[in-house]
């Protein structure tokens, strides 16, 4: 019999009762992935980088799960984007400014694969460990919490280590 994986989401959203939509992916992700091994605290969070006009940047609430399952990655997002559907996330298609840089919009919900086992993926729909993680304060500190030995598979590092070293303000 092949032994579970282990998958670490990050979950965060700006819109609405953040912590009753965060409590509502948590429920549906241990029902549809699997138990939920470590759950972090909540973070709340400034939002980062560009936004689309017009909407007003309200502050995220994040938290990193990890969950025992036995889904392949592919069928991990398709669960997970599922589940953002489900909790009010219209369908959506990445935006890119006039200089090439990424738009984001507010949201109630999102839910992205920062790690599963120790494995780098990279086929068109999925990129694991997420491509952005690292650059990321408001995903690496909720992960470190509950994760400060894992170490990042392509950059060789612990989650607490790359955590103190963004915190030092050392260049990746």
């Amino acid at each position: 019999m092949e032994k579970p994986h282990q998958v670490m989401l990050l979950l965060g959203g700006n819109l609405g009762d953040r912590a009753a939509v965060l409590a509502a992916a948590r429920s549906r992700i241990a029902a549809a992935v699997g138990p939920l091994l470590l759950v972090s605290r909540e973070y709340e969070t400034e939002p980062w980088g560009a936004f689309a006009d017009g909407e007003k940047r309200q502050p995220f609430m994040n938290q990193a799960v990890v969950a025992e399952t036995d889904a392949a990655p592919e069928e991990v997002l398709d669960i997970i984007q599922q589940i953002e559907r489900e909790l009010g996330r219209p369908e959506h298609r990445p935006e890119y400014g006039a200089a090439g840089e990424r738009i984001y919009r507010c949201r109630t919900i999102d839910i992205d694969i920062l790690f599963y086992d120790s494995e780098i993926i990279d086929t068109e729909r999925l990129k694991v460990p997420h491509p952005r993680f690292a650059e990321r304060l408001f995903a690496l500190e909720p992960a470190a919490e509950i994760r400060p030995g894992y170490v990042h598979p392509g950059l060789k590092i612990s989650l607490k280590e790359l955590f103190n070293s963004i915190l030092l303000g050392d260049s990746q």
